[in-house]
């Protein structure tokens, strides 16, 4: 055999084993990684991967349940403790609900955490997606960490709502130059810079905190609060507003009414105001214009006449038809005014008044197939404080002759209007930090509930509900059970649910004793529906009871504000089935917090701050107001 083919018998060969070595540590390396994958996945099979945490505290190797637990109890500092915020010796806790005095829709959450979302969240990661994303997450999880942020709802402006009343004494706003009228002269009053706090930066680091779950006192830091409006900005308007000055009274009149301002009056209303090009020009100012007219707007207004309906042996049997109502633009009114006040000597003037429409038009009446009684719901507000019936009697009469047109979402909180005093709210007291403070809304999660259950037994679908934060007695159902409530507070949550009859859906609303009954008419269509008795769970017994020092209270006065309240979870099935056979199912569920007993103690001094001289602001940052 020659050398050539010996060679290339020893190449094959070589060749050959060099394959077969590879193949060898490839199958092996396959096999491992596929075995290692597969132990990998046993052991996991029910537990969060290594590596997931959320915010501070590790998860990896822990069930659902056993992450529930952790991450329960994470939540914990923030849930007895609050919020802590620090300015010199002076600490306030945001606390995580605001507490009412006597009324418990006036108390809601300030900082929620979902602790079921967070931990479905954390035990979903590599085990949703693809293939390849799923060994991709599972792999990241192996060799590295992956921090969840937990699922938490909290209400910002609430949050600086209550810094500013409890620090505001602290501050001393910048107040730009502006004209002042004495004895039918004008002068300007000199601009003042002065210090704020940086409510933005308490934002971010109270949000870095709930993300985190790392929680410290967060010190609140002043900043400057420049001025905007100069002295030599507003000295050039001094002529125009004395020629304003000098001119006589002014007479308005609409229709009948008539209304003298005097030259005092109207001076009052003069500001200088910062066009959008960035000049500087007379004008009126907004809120004061706005209350100068509150009378004439007042004696103006006539509400419109929504249709009314009579019913009789449940069944709409006579309609009353609408009526424009009026009312006084304050906007255009302000606009017009302005112009012309300013620039001539009037004597005589408007007000602009228009026409407001009723919300319905039933112009044609037989086509709104409003004939037959569709469901009701009732609720009791026994043992209800005086305010707090009224507020529900003003509640009701405000959704009292509603029409949802078919296809429509109704909002609650849209069809209740404004909720203040000029809508004939009461308020209750509230506490924020450490100040007790009237609010409006108490009596209105009764409108709520009561809605809620009326649209489960008209078969129409909800869109949005919440319950409350915890189980109020007032919405207990027949059995005893909480669950079939929801709670809404303006601006948010609302309630909300959709009219899918074809048909036009009338809500009736009435108060028999303490009874509040919503019924709801309209045309039925052949459809039934079955709701579930509720069903409840997880009773945790409230906390400690915690004392809140007020000085709105005499010394040593103790005043309970809140019961106490077993934290629990309900649920019940509801479905509904259409006449052509298609069935809609749902499950309302909700989860009540533990809900300690709060009073309050009447105290000198509050113990959580020391009060002693406040340092003045900088020369340079607050200079002396001119005399």
């Amino acid at each position: 055999m020659s050398k050539k083919h010996s060679v290339k018998r020893i190449s094959q060969y070589v060749w050959g084993s060099w394959w077969e070595r590879l193949a060898t540590i490839t199958i092996v390396f396959v096999l491992l990684f596929v075995g290692s994958g597969i132990a990998f996945a046993t052991v996991y099979q029910d537990k969060i991967f290594p590596g997931v945490a959320v915010g501070s505290f590790p998860l990896g190797g822990l069930t659902e349940a056993e992450a529930g637990d952790t991450v329960l109890a994470s939540f914990d500092f923030v849930e007895e403790n609050g919020l802590r915020f620090v300015f010199r010796d002076r600490t306030v806790t945001v606390p995580t609900v605001v507490t009412a005095t006597d009324d418990p829709d006036l108390s809601y959450e300030v900082i929620s955490y979902n602790a079921e979302d967070t931990v479905r969240e954390a035990y979903a990661y590599g085990r949703s997606g693809s293939f390849v994303k799923q060994w991709s997450e599972r792999i990241a999880s192996i060799i590295g960490s992956v921090s969840f942020s937990p699922h938490v709802e909290w209400r910002q402006e609430a949050v600086v709502d209550i810094l500013k009343r409890n620090f505001s004494e602290f501050e001393n706003p910048a107040r730009d130059a502006q004209l002042v009228v004495s004895q039918r002269t004008v002068r300007v009053e000199p601009e003042r810079d002065g210090i704020v706090f940086d409510y933005q930066d308490a934002l971010v680091a109270s949000e870095q905190q709930l993300q985190k779950l790392i929680f410290s006192p967060i010190p609140l830091k002043l900043r400057k609060n420049k001025s905007v409006m100069k002295t030599e900005d507003v000295e050039p308007l001094i002529p125009e507003a004395q020629a304003f000055v000098a001119r006589g009274p002014l007479t308005v009149r609409y229709e009948s009414f008539v209304w003298y301002l005097t030259r005092t009056q109207l001076s009052a209303l003069l500001e200088a105001q910062r066009t959008d090009s960035g000049g500087v020009v007379l004008g009126f100012g907004k809120e004061k214009f706005n209350e100068l007219l509150a009378p004439i707007a007042q004696a103006v207004a006539i509400e419109p006449q929504e249709a009314r309906f009579k019913i009789e042996d449940e069944r709409v049997v006579e309609f009353k038809a609408s009526a424009d109502g009026r009312k006084l633009d304050s906007e255009e009114t302000l606009r017009q005014w302005h112009d012309r006040l300013l620039d001539e000597d009037v004597k005589d003037i408007e007000p602009i008044v228009v026409v407001v429409q009723p919300q319905q038009d039933l112009g044609k009446v037989n086509d709104l197939g409003i004939v037959e009684l569709l469901g009701v719901g009732t609720s009791s507000f026994a043992r209800s404080p005086q305010n707090r019936r009224h507020n529900i009697r003003v509640g009701a009469e405000s959704v009292n002759g509603t029409l949802v047109p078919p296809g429509e979402e109704f909002s609650l909180l849209e069809t209740l209007g404004t909720i203040d005093k000029t809508t004939g709210y009461l308020p209750e007291l509230v506490i924020k930090g450490n100040k007790t403070i009237p609010e409006y809304g108490g009596g209105l999660c009764q409108i709520g509930t009561t809605t809620f259950r009326g649209t489960l037994k008209a078969g129409l679908p909800v869109i949005a509900r919440r319950n409350h934060s915890y189980s109020v007695p007032y919405y207990f159902d027949e059995y005893g059970l909480p669950g079939t409530d929801a709670t809404i507070y303006d601006p948010a949550p609302d309630y909300r649910f959709k009219n899918d009859t074809g048909n036009h859906v009338l809500i009736v609303t009435r108060i028999e004793g303490d009874n509040l009954f919503f019924e709801f008419w309209g045309t039925k269509d052949g459809r039934t529906i079955e709701q579930s008795k509720t069903r409840v769970w997880d009773r945790v017994p409230p906390p400690p009871t915690k004392y809140v020092e007020t000085l709105d209270l005499p010394i040593g006065e103790t005043k309970c504000t809140e019961s106490p309240h077993d934290g629990i979870k309900a649920a019940f099935d509801y479905t509904i089935t259409y006449a052509d056979g298609t069935i809609a199912e749902e499950t309302f569920s909700s989860q009540y917090r533990p809900w300690q007993e709060v009073c309050l103690i009447g105290v000198e001094t509050l113990s959580e701050e020391t009060v002693g001289d406040i340092e003045p602001a900088p020369d340079e940052l607050a200079p002396p107001i001119s005399q």
